[in-house]
């Protein structure tokens, strides 16, 4: 893979990821008070995108699966956060109803199940499930596709956020200080 051509193709994901989250989603939030099918669809691709790069560092041309390597111990541990980020994302998403998922119905705030420890849980189960890709195919490339996720899962989660605390106020404040954005590391108890 031409390093050049990788940066070059994750820069205009970033830039994409950014048309896409901070404005036209942005936009729909605003105007909408949810996002449009257009929206959506739009997130979907971003997502697409960003899991097709993957093939810009894996052994194998586009469609095929790379073989696995040697190392069992590090096949099954990729398969695994692959598995289990899958499955995850897939029970909360159906678990929060499809339309609250992908921003289309925003009537209440959802604080239960794996939203009492993350705000975020679709994107944290679904970067376990990207986790396992470099953990079978390690490479800086794969490394720098970890880090794109990171980039446009944020992008979307900012402006999510903007439109949350536009509809329910204080609520999600509070919200805001109780759960973590990410990762459910444990915190401290400010009793005074």
């Amino acid at each position: 893979m031409n390093t050049y051509l990788y940066l070059l193709l994750c820069l205009l994901t970033i830039l994409l990821a950014y048309y896409v989250f901070r404005i036209v989603v942005r936009k729909d939030y605003r105007n909408k008070g949810e996002l449009s099918n257009f929206s959506t669809a739009l997130e979907f691709l971003i997502f697409a995108v960003h899991a097709n790069l993957s093939y810009t560092y894996l052994p194998a041309a586009y469609p095929k699966m790379p073989p696995f390597p040697d190392n069992q111990i590090q096949t099954i541990l990729g398969i695994g956060l692959l598995v289990i980020g899958i499955f995850l994302t897939i029970w909360t998403m159906s678990g929060f109803g499809f339309k609250k998922a992908i921003g289309q119905d925003t009537q209440t705030l959802h604080r239960v199940g794996f939203y009492k420890y993350t705000r975020n849980p679709q994107l944290v189960f679904y970067g376990i499930a990207i986790l396992g890709m470099p953990v079978i195919w390690p490479s800086l490339y794969a490394l720098g596709w970890i880090i794109l996720y990171l980039i446009i899962a944020h992008m979307m989660v900012i402006t999510e956020e903007e439109h949350l605390l536009r509809i329910y106020g204080e609520d999600y404040e509070i919200y805001c200080k109780e759960v973590p954005r990410y990762l459910p590391f444990p915190r401290k108890n400010n009793l005074k």
